[in-house]
């Protein structure tokens, strides 16, 4: 059994990127149904914390004045000049006018200065830190938002799964979904929107563009179900990948509790106050591969993990646990969900770590690289070389700062603590021109067809994305709205 409905527009998904074209276009006369695969919306995004946009009220307000220019030279050699330079320029351009979209659609928004950023890395880089626009009373804003559109007359269709495009001659013509009760619903219309959010929660295309399957999932299920049918369309997939973003405490193999706390991947483990201080790091090889400091910077800290295959070990004796237990330890990173600042016995901590599988002890390091799996040869000269460096405060193989070469590896028992890189899910996808047009091989854009968020290729270069706070949440909302905008256009 199926049924079939008519409207203008057609939104698959509703994260940022969906909401904001589905905004833009109900707001200049046409008719929005947006189907939704979860029972709410929000999607991905609403497990981001803020916004990139530059030159706005929140940042004039606070004395910084910030040109777009300079974001985008910043972005422009970030990526390599990989990314698409046109759509980098609308995107920066029109953040300013989205975030307030957004602001008068009900959600509330504050500024994260940059001298209060929790991302210590940028507190020099206003660009980096200071464009950040963070959300407040999420739960809430979102209901608004719901609400503003449904009156503007958006209509939801919740439980609703994308699973196809109507293509006749070349052209989109609405799109086939799945209800909750597996019935077929066809939509015809005169422009869809994919923005359904990447495919993270396919674990096989995941290991297929990202080369592992050693780190951890996090964000909403999605399957990728948008991006493959657009490019089953003629659309052509440029640039997709895991969207890595800091790292977590390995997943327990024993048990599998999980925080009541509504952030992506919190633990409410004190340990993450050594996950998330820069001591010395080996890969599952057990040599030391990067400077710890990274964990300061969400992103850089995530590239730093999934060059090592997205898993390494946190490495310290019990000379170190007990310097924490007793609260002497280094400047602890807030970079992703942060970390848990109660009081604990470090040793115990690790003890149970144990148990559940995500570490290891050893009374000598031979021992450790035995039950870890390390290279002994490599561990042993690894940590000779790290606390040599901890000595002189000269890390003349990472270029550590001195100030966090205060921990050596020195007096048994020793640990290493498994650490796994997080994504949320993925970003990248089908080449766009910069008005969210899908395009063909031939760079010509597929009539009816457009995209944003995390299904839009050409914003990001390589494996990564820019270390600038809020830049895939702003860009979903921005692309949402641009590609709104288009279709406005489009249609007269």
């Amino acid at each position: 059994m199926s049924k079939n409905l008519d409207t203008d527009v057609v939104v698959a998904g509703t994260g940022g990127a969906g909401l904001a074209a589905a905004d833009a276009a109900a707001s200049n006369g046409l008719k929005v149904i947006a189907i939704e695969k979860l029972p709410q919306i929000g999607g991905n995004t609403k497990i981001s914390s803020g916004f990139f946009a530059i030159d706005t009220k929140e940042q004039r307000a606070e004395g910084l004045k910030l040109t777009t220019e300079e974001a985008i030279r910043q972005l422009n050699e970030y990526n390599h000049y990989l990314n698409n330079g046109p759509l980098t320029r609308r995107i920066v351009e029109h953040a300013k006018e989205t975030l307030e979209e957004v602001e008068s659609l009900g959600m509330e928004i504050k500024l994260n200065p940059t001298a209060n950023t929790t991302q210590f890395a940028h507190r020099d880089n206003p660009y980096a830190g200071g464009s950040y626009h963070m959300y407040q009373n999420k739960d809430q804003g979102y209901q608004n938002i719901q609400k503003s559109l449904e009156a503007k007359g958006v209509e939801f269709l919740f439980n609703t799964t994308m699973t196809d495009l109507i293509t006749e001659n070349g052209e989109v013509k609405g799109l086939v979904a799945q209800d909750e009760n597996n019935e077929t619903v066809m939509i015809n219309a005169k422009a869809v929107v994919v923005t359904t959010g990447g495919f993270g929660a396919n674990k096989e295309k995941i290991k297929e563009v990202m080369h592992t399957d050693r780190m951890r999932s996090l964000g909403v299920p999605s399957m990728g179900e948008g991006l493959f049918s657009m490019e089953k369309a003629g659309g052509v997939v440029i640039d997709p990948h895991a969207l890595i973003h800091a790292a977590q405490l390995a997943k327990s193999k024993v048990t599998q509790k999980t925080s009541s706390k509504h952030l992506a991947g919190f633990s409410d483990n004190p340990l993450t106050r050594v996950l998330l201080t820069p001591l010395m790091w080996v890969d599952p090889n057990g040599r030391r591969f990067t400077n710890e400091d990274t964990v300061y910077d969400t992103v850089l800290w995530a590239n730093a993990g999934y060059n090592v295959g997205g898993m390494y070990y946190i490495l310290v004796d019990t000379k170190t646990l007990n310097a924490f237990t007793d609260g002497k330890e280094m400047e602890v990173s807030k970079a992703g969900p942060g970390a848990n600042t109660t009081p604990g016995n470090f040793v115990e901590l690790v003890n149970q770590s144990i148990a559940e599988e995500t570490a290891f002890k050893g009374n000598t390091l031979e021992e450790l690289a035995q039950n870890a799996g390390f290279n002994l040869a490599e561990l042993k000269a690894s940590v000779d070389r790290y606390n040599q460096a901890v000595d002189s405060k000269d890390d003349t193989e990472f270029a550590k700062s001195a100030k966090s070469l205060m921990f050596k590896v020195e007096e048994g028992p020793f640990y290493a603590i498994k650490a796994q890189v997080a994504f949320l899910g993925t970003v990248g996808g089908v080449r766009v021109d910069d008005h969210l047009h899908v395009l063909d091989k031939d760079f010509k854009p597929i009539k009816g067809l457009y995209t944003g968020g995390a299904n839009a290729g050409g914003y990001y270069e390589g494996q990564s994305y820019p270390a600038y706070e809020g830049l895939a949440s702003g860009f979903s909302w921005t692309s949402g709205h641009l590609a709104g905008l288009s279709i406005v256009e489009d249609l007269k």
